[in-house]
Formats: C-alpha cells, structure tokens, sequence
C-alpha cells in the first residue's frame, strides 16, 4: 500500500502530455529538465536552453532544495523542507515563471530525491480483455519519487478524467538512499529502483484505455498494465547511481564498494549482466579500495561511461562495450584529492563540439577546481581553482558554457576555454547542481535558471534583458515574483 500521508496537488500538470506520437522512444519526458539534465545518461547538459548572459534575480522563495528539481512542461518540482511547522520532507510544485507555490506532494520520512518524468504508452483498445487495439496509442506521463528511508513511488495520472489515477510505494522497508532509471521497449516503459541493500527493482508499465467499439469516444474502463519483470539481488549498496545509454540498451549501477554493474537490456523483460569492473581493476591494482559515489556518465555517442574514484580523485574512461578501460585520469599525481562534484559531460563549441568532461576536486584544505577532460582520451584541457571550496556538480548549457555554486554562496558561469564568463553571489553555500528550463514570461519564452542555496532559499535567475531589470530585483517579495 502507498505510505503517503498526505497528497496535496492543486495544479494540473500543464505538460500537454496528451502526445499525438505513438511509440516512445525516450522514456524521458520531452521537457527541458525532467532529471539530471535531458537524458539518462546524466550528463547535466542541457542541449536547447542557455544560461544568462548578465544574470539577474528574477524571484526567490523559501525551502531551498535538497536536490536537484525537476521541469515537467510548466512546473517546477522541488524537494525540500517546508520552513515551519512539520519539518517532513515534500516536493513541492511551483510555477517557474512565478515562483508561485502550485501545490505539494508529501510529507516523507527521510531524505527525497531528484524526482524523474517518464513517458508511459495509453493503449486504446475494445475490450481489456481481448485488447484488440482500435487506434494507435498515444503517449502519458509518470513519475518516480522518494521519501527517503522508507518510500519510493512510481505515480501516473489516470489519462482520462473520473478514473483512479495509479500510485504505488515499490518498497515498505528501509531503504535509506534510492536511485530512479527507466527504459523502454517503445510499447512500455520500465521503471528502475535500485537501493541501499543492493537490490535492484525492474517494473513495467502502460496504460490500458477501453472504449466502445462502436463509438470511440465513450470510455468503458481504464486500467494500467503494471507488474515486475526482474528483482535483482547484487553485493553492495546502490548509491543513487542509475543511467544508461541513450537508448537504454545497457544500465549501468555505481556501488558503494568501487565497482560498476552494467546490464544489458537489450530486452528489458530479460535483462542480464553484461559486464562488471572495478576501481581496483581499472587502477591497474594501483588503488586497493575506492568507493564510486559519484554517478556514472556517458558520453554523447553512447560509447564511452566516465567512472569516478571518489576519494583518489581519478576519472576513467571505461568502454560500454566489455568495461575495460579506455583511459585514466589523475587530478593530482602526487596526491589523493577527493571528487566533490560530477562527472558532467557537455560539448566544446571552440574543438568541433567534442565533448568534454567536467569534474570538482578538493584542491586544498580552503579551495575546490573544476577540472576540463577530453572525453576521447582523459587529457586535461584546463583547470579553473576556485577561490573557495565547492562540491557542486556542474550544469553545461546549450553552449558548452559550465555553471555551478561554492560554498561561500558564489555562482559561476564558465566558458569552455576555462575563462570566468561571470559571478553571482547569492549569500549561501550552493550544493545543488542549477538547474535550466523555460518558461513564458511576458508573452516570451525565456531561459530559467534554478539554484539553491543553503540558506533554504531557491532562486530563479534570468538574463537581465529577459527581466527587464537590474542584477538582484524583479522580486516581488519572498515566495512570490513577477506576473508572467
């Protein structure tokens, strides 16, 4: 049974999720930030919106984030504690262009996370029993959230209005930190759980909507077509490290005991273990136990996974193909310095778009350094060293230009050639990798950027021209903004 204890939605989802395509493709929602970036390979790369240019505050509001929000079509999803009373975790929605609270989901016992939007197949048929299709099927929403130590749960909306919406808590047991993937098979969608006791839960899932034969318009019953396909038991905690490549072919697990899983999901209802490596392994034996807390990244052409040592500080290149390694990276070779933030993977427009990693190391005790590595073969091409420690991973938008916070509450924007293009100081420690989406503002789509600070507030920044304002104005008072 669902463990929820209070639901409050008080805003549609505003997506258009009623989609005219029929098989899904991506199991992502076509939306500008649905998780970590636009795609399962958790790049933090966002390949259609760009950050500002000259930023400016557009509104801010209390709560913060605990990680990273997400950008179902109009909204904006956020996990994050409420600023007074019950100090329960929830998710709360905002309108982006706002900063207007829409509605909540929770409260949760435990540490939430990033929230993931998926697209589920509705199938029209005459009878649920003999499903003879009558017209192609059109695409739906889903979504997967955490509550922490003891929910998960995967949520879609029913598609027709006056039937149950489905909902369900995929475990009652301590779970502590989850990690969320999907694939599909372009007839269903199949959501990934994966935690702390090192198992891995693979579902499937579509919609089933019966309509009379003889007028298709008349809706008889809806029912989703949900089950298991696959428990899988592995020997070690997942630590909130899900992704694949683009066409979800293979996933890929980061354990808590330095190695990676991948599983071939050629068909997801048969998934077996492709391969497995080690940092021991990829080290050459030169490093005899790291963890990967780092999630794993790969590359825009599906080749490549880039696995981090968390605590020695290298980065590998590892082949999707069999695990082996392509390349080491060292941030330091005279000593250990530990991986803050990353890997993220975006393109450098002035080396033919060549896609570049970015990681953040603890350079000293007082300083953190976003380290640039040719994705191809582990060559640095440049390192900034902040002023200040950071552990922030680092968003990369449309033109390979690198965002991410320190923990004195400054926001870089970086260009690819490593030159600082900006700073923006918003008063607090800034954890949560920004976040970019776009949303109508005086009639004009207009790039959003999303950031948390550690003084519980959550700010949308915008370019100044979008604002129509100076750098820090355009509020119009806390937890509430500008009329779009």
């Amino acid at each position: 049974m669902m463990r929820l204890w209070t639901i409050a939605v008080t805003v549609a989802f505003g997506l258009g999720i009623a989609f005219t395509q029929g098989p899904i493709s991506n199991p992502l929602l076509n939306s500008d930030w649905p998780t970590w970036g636009r795609d399962m390979r958790r790049s933090h790369f966002a390949n259609n919106v760009a950050g500002p240019n000259r930023p400016a505050v557009l509104w801010f509001a209390r709560g913060g984030a605990l990680e990273e929000p997400a950008i179902p079509g109009n909204s904006l999803w956020v996990p994050q504690h409420p600023e007074s009373g019950s100090r329960y975790t929830r998710y709360t929605i905002f309108n982006g262009a706002t900063g207007f609270t829409t509605g909540s989901i929770g409260p949760f016992w435990g540490q939430p996370a990033t929230p993931i939007f998926v697209s589920v197949a509705v199938y029209y048929v005459d009878d649920l029993r003999s499903r003879n299709q009558l017209r192609p099927p059109t695409q739906w929403v889903a979504y997967m959230l955490s509550g922490g130590q003891y929910d998960s749960l995967f949520v879609s909306p029913s598609p027709v209005d006056g039937f149950p919406d489905f909902s369900i808590t995929l475990r009652g047991v301590p779970a502590y930190r989850t990690g969320f993937g999907a694939v599909t098979d372009s007839s269903y969608t199949y959501p990934i759980f994966a935690d702390n006791f090192g198992r891995l839960f693979i579902f499937y899932f579509a919609w089933i909507v019966d309509v009379d034969q003889n007028n298709p318009l008349v809706v008889e019953g809806v029912a989703p077509d949900f089950g298991i396909v696959d428990a899988i038991l592995l020997p070690s905690a997942v630590l909130s490290s899900v992704s694949s490549n683009q066409s979800g072919s293979l996933v890929l697990l980061g354990l808590h005991n330095g190695i990676v899983a991948a599983f071939r999901m050629t068909n997801p209802r048969s998934p077996q273990l492709a391969w497995t490596t080690s940092i021991q392994s990829l080290s050459n034996g030169g490093i005899s136990s790291d963890t990967i807390d780092r999630p794993v990244a790969v590359t825009s052409n599906n080749q490549i996974a880039i696995v981090c040592g968390s605590n020695s500080g290298r980065v590998y290149g590892v082949r999707m193909t069999n695990g082996s390694r392509l390349w080491e990276y060292r941030a330091d070779n005279q000593s250990d310095k530990a991986v803050m933030g990353g890997p993220s993977i975006g393109p450098d427009p002035n080396n033919a778009n060549e896609d570049t990693v970015y990681i953040v190391v603890r350079d000293t005790a007082l300083r953190s350094a976003v380290h640039a590595i040719r994705a191809s073969n582990g060559t640095r091409k440049w390192v900034y060293t902040l002023p200040n420690v950071s552990r922030c991973t680092p968003t990369i938008d449309q033109n390979g230009v690198v965002y991410l916070g320190d923990d004195r509450g400054f926001l870089y924007a970086i260009n690819p050639d490593g030159r600082v293009k900006w700073r923006f100081y918003l008063g607090a420690p800034i954890r949560v990798a920004p976040v970019l989406g776009r949303f109508t503002i005086r009639g004009q789509p207009t790039p959003v950027m999303f950031v948390a600070a550690a003084n519980r507030f959550l700010y949308a920044i915008v370019d100044q021209l979008s604002s129509g304002t100076g750098a820090g104005s355009g509020i119009g008072g806390i937890g509430s903004g500008i009329s779009p």
